[in-house]
């Protein structure tokens, strides 16, 4: 493959992952505006390791914590990082079981159109829309939530909005986001828990992925391959660091007002 189109894809990767504006939408449509050749499962799984490094450069001292806070998982007596650690797993749990089941059931394809890519961008764009802005108004007197004080109930809630982003254009860190500020979680922590919670997802995700390459024995990672990983890790870093300084002080609206014009083009596209 072409080394321009991997750069494009890297980029394109790296700045939707954790944007809420859906990075499956992206990458779907693309290939077909550009012109592109599918860029293959390995390319794909690159793609998605570069922005998983990312991630867990970005927030390494989280990570760090996660990892020290595994002894202390089932003590009664938890610290904050343990029941971090048990906010990211509880979280996990859905995509887990429902994604893994419509994974095996082959049931993705029937999601992968223009029409649901469009009408998804839209809709969970208003969404995202209407629970900034009523978590905002009610937070203009009440301090926000932190993530840390929410119930087990709610986190879970929160992981099995998750399984929505299996529909192109919902976006995983925009359903995330919009769930956790239903719940007056505050802007920043929702952006973070919605990037933290991609690491054990993109993990999780690109296993089955990487058992068929390696089963095919189509594991050379060639320069299209560290291309892909380098290009989108660089990208998503300054996305990441992007969004959290943005939710510090502006809402979603420019993001709502970018899926709306998208999810239109794409369903004119359709058509």
């Amino acid at each position: 493959m072409p080394i321009l189109p991997i750069i494009i894809l890297g980029i394109i990767q790296g700045i939707t992952e954790f944007l809420p504006i859906s990075s499956s939408a992206h990458l779907i449509i693309a290939p077909y505006l550009f012109n592109f050749e599918n860029q293959g499962l390995v390319i794909d799984v690159c793609l998605h390791i570069g922005t998983l490094l990312a991630v867990i450069f970005y927030f390494k001292k989280e990570v760090f914590d996660y990892f020290m806070a595994i002894p202390k998982l089932f003590n009664s007596d938890s610290n904050q990082e343990t029941r971090n650690l048990k906010n990211l797993i509880i979280a996990t749990i859905p995509i887990v079981f429902v994604g893994g089941l419509i994974f095996l059931l082959d049931l993705t394809h029937l999601l992968r159109n223009f029409q649901v890519i469009g009408l998804a961008t839209i809709f969970f764009g208003i969404l995202l829309y209407f629970a900034d802005i009523k978590s905002h108004k009610i937070n203009t007197t009440n301090k926000p939530n932190e993530l840390s004080k929410i119930s087990f109930k709610k986190v879970f809630i929160i992981g099995c909005s998750q399984i929505l982003a299996i529909i192109p254009g919902t976006s995983r860190a925009g359903i995330i986001y919009t769930t956790s500020r239903f719940y007056k979680v505050s802007r920043v922590e929702a952006a973070k828990f919605s990037m933290l919670l991609s690491i054990p997802t993109i993990l999780i995700s690109s296993f089955i992925p990487l058992i068929e390459i390696i089963d095919k024995k189509d594991v050379t990672f060639t320069g299209d391959a560290i291309a892909a990983i380098l290009v989108s890790f660089i990208t998503a870093m300054f996305a990441i660091n992007f969004l959290i300084k943005w939710v510090s002080n502006h809402t979603m609206l420019p993001f709502v007002i970018y899926r709306i014009i998208l999810g239109s083009i794409i369903l004119i596209l359709a058509n």
